[in-house]
């Protein structure tokens, strides 16, 4: 019988960060991964001697965040970062800041006048209401401005960042989305002070300043993690069939060759997946968890035989022009061990609409190669991704699980359990808040 303190299922950036703190608190951790590698989207690997990550990568919140906060407490290793820089957006060929502050948008020239100062009020009133209504605008993006007289133009830059926030469009993004993603806005509206500090950010706003990009790629974070586990057993290749439920308390998980028993589980996978391991929740909760919507993410990596001066900069940039938008991330440029001496990789992003990669594809690089002056030139390398780049995507109505699932000692973590900041800071957040009950449960 192989008996353990806990199973952690799934060994992306949620399931090894809570394996991590679990064998640090002196637990007898199994990790049951059901693919052949770790890391999930937090992994890289080589392509013609560039080395990719899976779909392009910020990492928010570095100075006093969550994943900073996990690892200081019980990693051996800190991965190091390189200051992230700025976003940008790319027009007419150039580059110009993303706005952040009132004076931003003022000279923000990517936009109408007009429309400037219309989205310049309209995130002043939303971040006063919010503040005094300590509560989020849960509506659309699109039902939110549809009231104000906006450009078409507009109308796409607002779109393209709604996709980039949730991965779905203005009219399925809530508009609290869209402020707490542009820093407008606290995520967890707690203290109404933070409001105020937040409102105040308008005046004055850093925009990506606690931000970064590993050294190394996102396999750092997997190899920081995995050098610093404490006994962790690791199964590969080890899908789960089935969670062991004994009268409303978890026991352990089957997979096809073999149980594995625990009276703790900690899953990582999605959410929806869990309808199908069990039959041990309420129809209630099982609708709930059915109704998670997800997006996918487009990714092409473009490997330049040179480096070129149209990406000589830190930071990333968004184009939101006629067709698909893009977020482009030249990770060459934080770390040159990525691509081969002297030549350059960058990622690009897009909403993939459709269930159709090569024309995804083809629209992302003409896009690409109207954008950028000299890249379709220089391309070496040309390596196509499908990403889902967050379990569960934020839109209207969202209810996601809590941490703490209806059955005794099953927790769930991930980030379709928690709603704050976007992908490694989000997943961290929901492994602090699931140690946070299992404390209280006294598990650890």
């Amino acid at each position: 019988m192989k008996k353990y303190d806990v199973v952690v299922v799934g060994a992306g950036v949620s399931g090894l960060l809570s394996a991590l703190a679990l064998s640090k608190e002196g637990k007898k951790v199994l990790l049951l991964e059901k693919g052949d590698k770790l890391g999930g989207n937090i992994k890289s690997y080589k392509v013609n001697g560039y080395l990719v990550d899976t779909g392009p990568h910020t990492i928010t919140m570095l100075s006093n965040g969550p994943f900073t906060f996990l690892m200081k407490k019980y990693s051996n290793l800190i991965p190091n970062f390189r200051k992230y820089g700025y976003y940008y957006i790319r027009q007419n060929k150039k580059l110009m800041k993303l706005p952040w502050t009132l004076q931003d948008w003022a000279r923000f020239r990517a936009l109408p006048k007009k429309d400037r100062l219309i989205l310049a009020q309209a995130i002043t009133r939303s971040s006063i209401t919010s503040a005094f209504a300590r509560k989020p605008l849960n509506k659309s993006v699109y039902e939110f401005l549809s009231k104000y007289p906006l450009s078409e133009k507009t109308w796409r830059f607002v779109d393209a960042f709604s996709y980039f926030l949730t991965g779905k469009s203005m009219k399925e993004t809530p508009a609290w989305r869209m402020l707490t993603g542009g820093g407008y806005m606290e995520d967890s509206q707690e203290d109404i002070k933070n409001y105020f500090y937040k409102f105040m950010k308008f005046a004055k706003h850093d925009g990506g300043a606690e931000h970064g990009y590993p050294l190394g790629g996102m396999q750092t974070l997997v190899n920081s993690i995995t050098g610093s586990f404490n006994g962790v057993e690791i199964m590969t290749n080890q899908e789960i069939t089935n969670l062991i439920v004994n009268d409303n308390k978890i026991k352990g998980v089957s997979t096809k060759e073999d149980n594995y028993y625990a009276d703790t589980v900690v899953y990582s996978g999605f959410m929806k997946d869990l309808t199908g391991l069990t039959d041990a929740f309420s129809e209630q909760y099982t609708a709930m968890l059915n109704r998670l919507q997800q997006s996918k993410t487009l990714t092409v990596w473009l490997g330049l035989k040179r480096k070129i001066k149209a990406l000589d900069y830190l930071g990333s940039e968004i184009y939101f022009g006629e067709g698909l938008p893009y977020w482009g991330v030249p990770v060459s440029n934080f770390d040159g061990a990525l691509a081969p001496k002297d030549k350059q990789l960058i990622g690009f992003g897009s909403p993939l609409k459709s269930n159709s990669q090569n024309s995804g594809k083809k629209k992302l690089l003409e896009n690409v190669y109207g954008a950028i002056p000299d890249i379709e030139k220089n391309v070496e390398l040309v390596h196509t991704q499908v990403t889902v780049p967050e379990k569960a995507a934020i839109v209207v109505d969202t209810e996601l699980p809590k941490p703490k699932s209806p059955v005794s000692g099953l927790y769930l973590v991930g980030t379709d359990t928690d709603y704050r900041s976007m992908g490694v800071t989000r997943a961290a957040y929901s492994v602090i808040e699931a140690l946070k009950y299992m404390k209280q449960d006294k598990v650890i």
